[in-house]
C-alpha cells in the first residue's frame, strides 16, 4: 500500500513536470513565433510600399530613353529601332503604375497614381508628336526636344509626392505590426514568469 502510494506521487509529480515543460515550451514557441511572424510581415510591408519607388526608378529609365531617342537618332531605322525601346519602357511603367494602384487601399496614394497614369499616357501622344518634328528637321534634335520640354517634370513631382505618402502609411502600418507583436511576447513573457512562480513555489510532496 505504501509502495503504491510512492509510486502514485511519482507518477502525479512527473505529470505536473510535464505540464509545466509543455506549458514553458509552449510560451516560449509564442514568443518565437510572434518575433518570427513580425520579420515576415515588415518584409511584406516593406514590398508593398515600395511600389512607387520603384515606379520612380523605371519612369527614370524611361525619361533617360526619351533622351537617346533625341540623341541617337539619325536617320529612320535609328529613329524606329530608338522609339520603340522607348515605348517598351513606356508600357513597362504605365504597367507598374496600375499595378501599384490594384495594390494599394490609401486613396491619398491612389489619386496621386491615377493622375500620374493619366499624365503619362497623355505623354505618349506628346512624344510621338516630337518624333514626327525629329524626323522632318532632318533628325535635328532641338525642335524636338522644345515640343515636350518640361511634361516629365509635373509626373516626377506626383510620384515624389506618392512616396512620401508611401513612407507615412508604412511607417504607421509597421508601427501597428510592431505593437501586435510587442503586446503578444509581453503576454507570452508573463506567463513564463507565472509559470515560473508555480515551479518554484508550488508545495512539495
Amino acid at each position: 500500500m505504501k509502495e503504491r502510494r510512492k509510486n502514485a506521487f511519482f507518477s502525479m509529480e512527473t505529470f505536473e513536470r510535464i505540464g509545466l515543460t509543455a506549458a514553458f515550451c509552449f510560451f516560449l514557441y509564442l514568443i518565437w513565433s510572434s518575433s518570427a511572424e513580425l520579420e515576415s510581415q515588415l518584409k511584406t510591408s516593406t514590398d508593398q510600399f515600395a511600389v512607387v519607388h520603384d515606379l520612380q526608378i523605371e519612369y527614370k529609365s524611361e525619361v533617360q530613353n526619351w533622351k537617346n531617342v533625341l540623341l541617337r537618332s539619325n536617320s529612320q531605322d535609328s529613329l524606329l529601332k530608338n522609339w520603340k525601346i522607348f515605348e517598351a519602357q513606356h508600357k513597362k511603367v504605365a504597367e507598374a503604375a496600375k499595378q501599384g494602384l490594384f495594390q494599394n487601399d490609401v486613396r491619398a496614394i491612389n489619386v496621386k497614381l491615377e493622375a500620374f497614369v493619366d499624365a503619362h499616357a497623355a505623354n505618349l501622344l506628346l512624344y510621338k508628336q516630337a518624333t514626327e518634328i525629329l524626323a522632318q528637321q532632318n533628325f535635328n534634335p532641338h525642335k524636338a526636344d522644345d515640343s515636350v520640354k518640361g511634361v516629365d517634370q509635373p509626373l516626377i513631382e506626383i510620384l515624389e509626392a506618392a512616396d512620401a505618402e508611401m513612407e507615412d502609411e508604412k511607417a504607421r502600418a509597421n508601427g501597428r505590426l510592431i505593437a501586435k507583436a510587442n503586446n503578444r511576447i509581453e503576454q507570452s513573457l508573463v506567463a513564463l514568469f507565472l509559470l515560473m512562480l508555480i515551479a518554484i513555489w508550488r508545495p512539495r510532496r
